[in-house]
C-alpha cells in the first residue's frame, strides 16, 4: 500500500525552506529513516539530547518488505506495519521528525555541521549521524512498481518463504542475484535466473554452486523487458 509518506516521496519535496527557519542547532541529527536511524534517535532523546531525523519516509527501505519472520520476539509482521511502529515509537520521544524531504549536501564548520535540504533549507548540528543504508535496485520497467508486494520481491531472505514451492524467476547474474538463486532453490519448486549480458558476472565459486542445484536454469542473453499481471505477477516478457 502506499502512504502520505511515499506519494510525497515521488512528487517530490513540498516543504518550502521557510518552515525549517529559526530552528535551534541540534545536537544530533540523523540522516535517513530506517531502522538504523530510529534507534540512535531513540536512543540520544532518552539521553536529553536535541535530536532531529531528516527523511524521505520513517522505515525507509523496510517498507517495501512484504513479510518479515526474522526480527527477534516479533513472529511475524510486515513491513508497513513494522514501519508504522518505528514511527510511532519515535513519537514517544522529543524528536523533530522531518519526513518527506532529503539532504543533499553536508559541510562541517568551526561552527557546526551543516545540512542543506533539497529545498534549499540548512540545519544546523553538532552530530551528524548518516544512516541512509541503501536502496533496491530497480529494473524501471512496466509492471514492476504496481506489483511490488504482489510477486515482486527483492529480498530473499525475507520474502524468500513466502514463495515456498512456487516456480520463481531471479533478475540477474551478478554476486547478489546468484546468491539470491541458491538461497530460493532450497525454498521454492524452481528458479530460472535470466542475465542479460551473454554470461553471468557473479563468483566462479557462486557459479559453481548455483549449477549444482537440480531445480535452477540459467538463461543468458536474455533481457527483462516487462513484469506481467495485474493483482499478482504472472509473469515476465
Amino acid at each position: 500500500r502506499m502512504t502520505i509518506q511515499d506519494i510525497f516521496s515521488k512528487l517530490g519535496s513540498t516543504a518550502d525552506a521557510s518552515e525549517f527557519e529559526n530552528k535551534e542547532p541540534y545536537d544530533v541529527l540523523i540522516v535517513g529513516g530506517g531502522p538504523a536511524s530510529g534507534s540512535a534517535a531513540i536512543y540520544t532523546a532518552r539521553k536529553g539530547l536535541r535530536t532531529g531525523i531528516v527523511a524521505d519516509r520513517i522505515g525507509g527501505q523496510v517498507n517495501d518488505t512484504a513479510g518479515i519472520e526474522n526480527f527477534i520476539t516479533v513472529k511475524e509482521t510486515t513491513g508497513s506495519e513494522f514501519s508504522s511502529n518505528l514511527a510511532a515509537h519515535i513519537d514517544q520521544y522529543d524528536i523533530d521528525a522531518m519526513t518527506g524531504i532529503r539532504a543533499t549536501d553536508i559541510e562541517k564548520t568551526d561552527e557546526a555541521i551543516k545540512v542543506t535540504l533539497e529545498n534549499g533549507a540548512v540545519l544546523e548540528s553538532k552530530t551528524v549521524i548518516i544512516a541512509t543504508g541503501a536502496g533496491w535496485r530497480k529494473l524501471n520497467i512496466p509492471g514492476e512498481e504496481q506489483l511490488i508486494n504482489k510477486g515482486v520481491a527483492f529480498c530473499p531472505h525475507c520474502d524468500g518463504p513466502l514463495f515456498e514451492n512456487k516456480d520463481v524467476a531471479v533478475i540477474g547474474g551478478g554476486n547478489s542475484g546468484v546468491e539470491a538463486a541458491i538461497d530460493l532453490a532450497g525454498i521454492v519448486n524452481h528458479v530460472t535466473l535470466f542475465e542479460f549480458a551473454s554470461e553471468l558476472k557473479a563468483d566462479n565459486v557462486l557459479q559453481d554452486r548455483l549449477r549444482s542445484l537440480s531445480n535452477v536454469d540459467i538463461k543468458t542473453n536474455a533481457k527483462t523487458t516487462e513484469v506481467v499481471g495485474e493483482d499478482h505477477v504472472t509473469g515476465i516478457r
